[in-house]
């Protein structure tokens, strides 16, 4: 489209190249009413004239509105093409006004000139049409009609300079003949001067009022490029964050990029007996089957102001306390162990109502310290945690189905739960602990917790 033309170096994301045509199409729009209500404020003072004037008036602006109705149309339909329509009829509303404006109507007062119509105010009303085409948002729509008011006013005003009974002069040439004030003053003011040092500042204002509003636009797009360009990296975070994460990453990422160590909780959570699950489905239902799976516990994780850092097959690793770490932790953490367990359960319902073979989960939980940060290089960064805690917790993960339970958190997180106030038996009724035990990986036995569900 023409409007979708202006070169600003914002546009080259197609999301933003989109949302700026979306604008574009609705500034259209916006002009067209803008047009409409000024027509019918200007037809209701029409009325109060007489109606040999009122009528004039009103075919005036009846004609004025119409010429606006095209491109509002073209908008609304979202026309392909309707670039050079757009330029066509802005080229006709700057010839209208102009000619309207300097043509003396047919009621006017015996001897009036279209000369002395240029000594009016009536050009503002030209300045008043740039000024709306703000509401286009397209700063080429802008130059464009700057240019073709410049260019109508200009061929209206040479127009009645060259008329026989004109006298064409600017300042410097009235001023320049050295008559007394009298006939200066009368040569100014006469009935047939066309003034072309008047011409020379409506131009200079056309032009600097084209130029700043083009400013004005391109700026407003900026700003429209920086906020989609945000929204787009919110909606990117919000992928693996939960929504007060994302408020707070999108305010600055210093956090994310320097690694650094602090206590966490983590958690992992997968599908127990996947593999065979897998041999009974096609691809396509098996990607429906982990989306449905991980959308859940995704949903959950986020509820609880989890981030979701990676999915590993049927798998998913959330971890709490990241990217700064908070007291409830470890409470969040074992809720949203709680929560995905349940989940799962009323998802299995359904699931044999409809005939379809249950899932079953397995939930590892371990709180302590750990590496967070960006990992990687610059060419691929991954914001994600390291260390023994990470091992520990998808090694107890693991430990549910040697257990034939559900839910396995080590002591540590579990101290760590009462040590915030909370009642781990209240999160996770039925909750027991086990013998210290070894588990792979490592060289001292770990104490550990179950809820004996399987």
């Amino acid at each position: 489209m023409f409007w979708s033309r202006s070169r600003d170096m914002m546009t080259e994301a197609p999301g933003v190249a989109e949302a700026f045509a979306r604008e574009e199409r609705a500034g259209l729009t916006y002009i067209f009413w803008a047009r409409m209500i000024s027509a019918g404020l200007l037809a209701v003072w029409a009325l109060t004239l007489p109606i040999e004037r009122s009528g004039t008036y009103l075919l005036i602006l009846a004609l004025f509105a119409l010429l606006g109705l095209v491109p509002y149309m073209m908008a609304q339909r979202r026309a392909r093409g309707a670039g050079p329509v757009v330029a066509l009829f802005l080229l006709l509303d700057a010839i209208f006004l102009s000619y309207v404006l300097i043509v003396p109507a047919q009621y006017a007062v015996a001897g009036w000139t279209p000369q002395l119509n240029l000594r009016l105010w009536n050009f503002l009303y030209l300045g008043l049409f740039l000024v709306g085409m703000a509401l286009s948002y397209s700063p080429a729509l802008v130059v464009w009609a700057g240019f073709v008011s410049a260019a109508a006013w200009s061929a209206g005003v040479f127009w009645v300079a060259n008329l026989p009974e004109s006298n064409a002069r600017t300042a410097s040439e009235v001023l320049g003949r050295e008559m007394n004030t009298h006939d200066t003053i009368r040569e100014f003011l006469s009935e047939h001067t066309v003034s072309l040092t008047a011409l020379q500042y409506q131009i200079a204002f056309l032009v600097l009022a084209t130029v700043i509003l083009t400013l004005t636009v391109w700026r407003s797009r900026q700003l429209v490029h920086r906020q989609v360009a945000a929204e787009t990296q919110r909606m990117a975070l919000s992928r693996y964050f939960s929504p007060n994460i994302v408020r707070e990453l999108s305010t600055g990422r210093g956090a994310l990029d320097s690694p650094a160590v602090q206590p966490l909780a983590v958690l992992f959570a997968d599908m127990a007996g996947f593999t065979a699950i897998s041999e009974r489905l096609s691809p396509q239902a098996l990607v429906t089957l982990l989306r449905e799976f991980h959308g859940r516990l995704a949903g959950i994780a986020f509820a609880h102001d989890g981030t979701v850092d990676k999915y590993i097959g049927d798998a998913i690793m959330v971890h709490f306390g990241t990217p700064q770490s908070r007291e409830d932790d470890p409470v969040r953490a074992l809720a949203c162990a709680a929560e995905m367990i349940a989940s799962i359960g009323r998802w299995n319902a359904e699931r044999r109502a409809r005939g379809e073979v249950p899932v079953q989960i397995g939930a590892g939980l371990h709180y302590g310290e750990a590496v967070v940060g960006n990992i990687g290089d610059e060419r691929r960064l991954e914001y994600t945690v390291l260390g023994d805690t990470v091992n520990l917790a998808c090694r107890l993960e693991e430990l549910t189905r040697e257990l034939g339970t559900t839910l396995v958190a080590s002591d540590d997180l579990v101290r760590a739960v009462r040590q915030c106030g909370a009642d781990p038996l209240t999160l996770v009724p039925g909750l027991r602990m086990h013998n210290p035990r070894t588990v792979r990986g490592r060289s001292m036995p770990v104490t550990f917790w179950s809820d004996g569900q399987s």
